[in-house]
């Protein structure tokens, strides 16, 4: 099971991690408020490699487009 959290302070980053491995050390629970639970099959394929890889996925709503790197 995926958890998926939005910053209390900050709600353009959201936080995704697995229900059942420990929070990420590098921030606590009390900074984030849980949105809502969806099964691996619900989750994009991306989004659980980083999850499985480096224990969390971070990412921020509101980008513009403006500010992706240029080729």
């Amino acid at each position: 099971m995926y958890e998926f959290l939005v910053h209390i302070a900050h709600p353009n980053y959201r936080l995704v991690i697995r229900a059942d491995r420990p929070f990420p050390s590098e921030t606590s629970k009390e900074q984030w408020r849980l949105t809502r639970r969806r099964e691996a099959d619900d989750v994009n394929a991306e989004i659980r490699d980083a999850v499985n890889s480096d224990g969390y996925a971070l990412f921020r709503i509101g980008l513009a487009l403006s500010e992706l790197p240029k080729p």
